[in-house]
């Protein structure tokens, strides 16, 4: 059974919008941390990861809500992820490369895929009027328009 078009179309285009907020955020991260404080829990993006902590001491921060700061406190773009027990709270810290990754390997994919089945579908199709040659003759011109074969 062949998926929906509409439901191809999602998941090419709404990966790809995916694919390219995460990839920007990645990049954005060195240069600014982003962080959402709603005591016990905090999120946040700085120096290239995703930070999830809980727990009382989960942010040097003070306030909830939105903070956004330098991302002095990461020397080095993080590339590994890790779980960390500080001062009563727990979180996980994981690189945005990996998110990024799972998401747009499927959506290269599916871009690629779709491509191979459009080629597919146009290879015996007059480049002009795409009227389908399928059973003329290789040198033929086009019954429809009167445009010559293309070249293969």
């Amino acid at each position: 059974m062949r998926p929906h078009p509409r439901i191809k179309k999602t998941v090419k285009w709404g990966g790809a919008v995916v694919c390219v907020v995460l990839f920007l955020a990645w990049i954005a991260s060195k240069w600014i941390a982003v962080d959402f404080v709603a005591a016990p829990w905090a999120v946040g993006v700085a120096g290239g990861r995703a930070v999830f902590v809980q727990g009382p001491g989960q942010n040097p921060l003070t306030g909830r809500g939105w903070h956004f700061t330098s991302p002095q406190n990461y020397e080095e773009w993080n590339w590994r992820w890790d779980f960390r027990s500080v001062a009563g709270s727990r979180g996980v810290w994981l690189p945005l490369w990996i998110p990024v990754l799972l998401v747009c390997a499927p959506t290269t994919v599916a871009w690629r895929l779709d491509t191979l089945a459009r080629r597919r579908a146009n290879k015996h199709l007059c480049t002009k009027c795409k009227y389908d040659r399928t059973g003329l003759a290789a040198g033929a011109v086009c019954p429809e328009c009167g445009a010559a074969p293309a070249p293969s």
